[in-house]
């Protein structure tokens, strides 16, 4: 009988981060990238177009999140040590793919000092 062998990792690097994933997973991390638009997102544009055109496919709050943890220079995983909630769980009320409840809203408010009816708009 063989000995099953393992199919080696594929690196994929984002920005300083590099993950190692097995084949399938890659492929779907491949597919998400190259779905991704990036004239939308133009180093010629304001802050304040950038904004607009983000804010036009997600939810006032999910953009204010994402805003506010960007601009305190929080990642989701310091975010998530704060509040207890996982930072999978943020990153999908920061894209919108999951709605931001009053219960969570008062959580993220109290770790980011701002006003929780912000983030539940």
């Amino acid at each position: 009988m063989s000995a099953h062998m393992k199919k080696p990792l594929i690196k994929i690097s984002v920005g300083k981060e590099i993950f190692k994933l097995p084949h399938k997973e890659a492929q779907a991390v491949l597919a998400i990238v190259k779905s991704i638009n990036y004239s939308n997102y133009s180093k010629n544009k304001t802050a304040e177009v950038v904004y607009k055109e983000i804010a036009k496919t997600r939810p006032k709050g999910a953009v204010y999140l994402r805003g506010i943890r960007t601009r305190e220079n929080m990642s989701q995983k310091k975010l998530e040590k704060i509040t207890g909630i996982p930072a999978s769980n943020i990153s999908k009320y920061e894209s919108g793919s999951r709605k931001i409840t009053i219960p969570i809203a008062k959580k993220l408010a109290k770790a980011l000092n701002i006003n929780e009816k912000k983030l539940s708009s």
